[in-house]
C-alpha cells in the first residue's frame, strides 16, 4: 500500500497556501489550456473522459495502484482544485468523506458531482451505502447518465457532443457486459473470496456470492478466518481475488487450507472495460 504520510500535517497548510495562491476558485488556466475536470478515481476519469471528448482534460486524484480508501492528495492536486470546473466523486470512498470536505470549504463554489446520488439504497438490503458501484455494467450506465447531464448543464454549446459521445459509452457498456455473462457461463463456481468487499455490485449482477476477509473495515479475526474456510470448502470455491493497494496475507493462509487460486486484479484501473473482462476471467480460468 502506497501512502504520503508526511502530508497528514501538511495537509492543512497546504491547504491555506494553496487558498492563497490562487485568491478565488474562478482563477483560470492559462487561455490556451483547455477547462480542467478532477474525478476521484481512476475507472471515474476513464468515463468522464470519454464523454466530455476533446473539450475538456480530465485527470484524477487518486494514482492507478493506490488505495482510495487513504490516499492523501498531493500539494499540486490540491492546487488544480482551485481552477478545475468540476470534481467528480464516486460516492462515499474513504478519502472522498475525509479530505475533500476540508478542500472544498477552502474553494468555495467548488461543484462536486457526486455520480451515484440516484444510486443510494437502490436495491440494497441495509442502509449502509456500498461505494463501488463502478463495479456493476448496469450502474455504471446509470453514472455515465450523471455524468452527461452534468456537463450538459455546465457546457450547453456542446450538449449534443455529450449526448453521442453518452450514447456510444453505453453501447460499449453493453458490449462489455455481454462478454462477462458469456465467460462467467462457464465459472466453475459461483462464488469466490476477496480481501477487501469491492465487488458486491458486480457479484449482484452476475448472481455470484462474494465473500470478503476484510470485516467493515476491519482485520478478521481467527475465528472469522475460520468460519470462511469453511464456507469456501462446503461452498467449492476456487479463486480468491486480491488487489494490489491489499494485503494478501489472509487471502495466502485461506489459498492453503482451501487449494484456491489467488489471483490479482485492479478494479481501479483506468480501463474500465478490460479490468470488469479480466475479474470475469480470474473467476473462470482461476489465473
Amino acid at each position: 500500500m502506497k501512502t504520503f504520510p508526511l502530508l497528514r500535517s501538511l495537509l492543512p497548510v497546504v491547504a491555506c497556501m494553496a487558498l492563497c495562491m490562487v485568491a478565488c476558485r474562478k482563477s483560470a488556466p492559462p487561455a490556451e489550456e483547455k477547462p480542467l475536470l478532477v474525478t476521484s478515481i481512476e475507472p471515474l476519469r476513464f468515463f468522464v473522459e470519454q464523454i466530455a471528448g476533446d473539450t475538456y482534460t480530465v485527470k484524477s486524484i487518486v494514482p492507478d495502484g493506490y488505495n482510495p480508501e487513504d490516499y492523501k492528495p498531493t500539494p499540486d492536486q490540491l492546487m488544480e482544485l482551485g481552477h478545475c470546473e468540476a470534481f467528480f466523486k464516486i460516492g462515499d470512498l474513504g478519502f472522498e468523506t475525509t479530505w475533500l470536505k476540508d478542500a472544498a470549504s477552502h474553494y468555495a463554489g467548488l461543484p462536486v458531482v457526486d455520480t451515484s446520488d440516484s444510486l443510494r439504497y437502490r436495491g440494497m438490503k441495509t442502509s449502509l451505502f456500498d461505494p463501488h458501484t463502478w463495479t456493476s455494467p448496469r450502474y455504471m450506465e446509470i453514472i455515465c447518465q450523471s455524468i452527461c447531464a452534468t456537463l450538459c448543464r455546465m457546457d450547453t454549446t456542446h450538449a449534443d457532443t455529450y449526448r453521442a459521445n453518452l450514447q456510444r459509452c453505453q453501447e460499449s457498456i453493453s458490449r462489455t457486459d455481454r462478454e462477462i455473462r458469456s465467460i462467467l457461463e462457464k465459472v466453475p463456481s459461483r462464488s469466490f473470496i476477496t480481501v477487501h468487499p469491492s465487488l458486491t455490485y458486480f457479484a449482484d449482477t452476475y448472481g455470484l456470492v462474494q465473500y470478503a476477509i476484510e470485516k467493515e473495515g476491519k482485520e478478521p479475526t481467527p475465528a472469522d478466518l475460520s468460519h470462511l474456510i469453511r464456507q469456501s470448502r462446503q461452498e467449492g470455491v476456487k479463486v480468491i481475488l486480491v488487489q494490489k493497494q491489499f494485503s494478501k496475507v489472509q487471502a495466502q493462509m485461506i489459498a492453503r487450507e482451501t487449494g484456491a487460486c489467488i489471483v490479482t486484479v485492479n478494479p481501479l484501473g483506468a480501463d474500465w472495460h478490460r479490468e470488469m473482462i479480466g475479474i470475469a476471467k480470474a473467476l473462470r480460468d482461476g489465473k
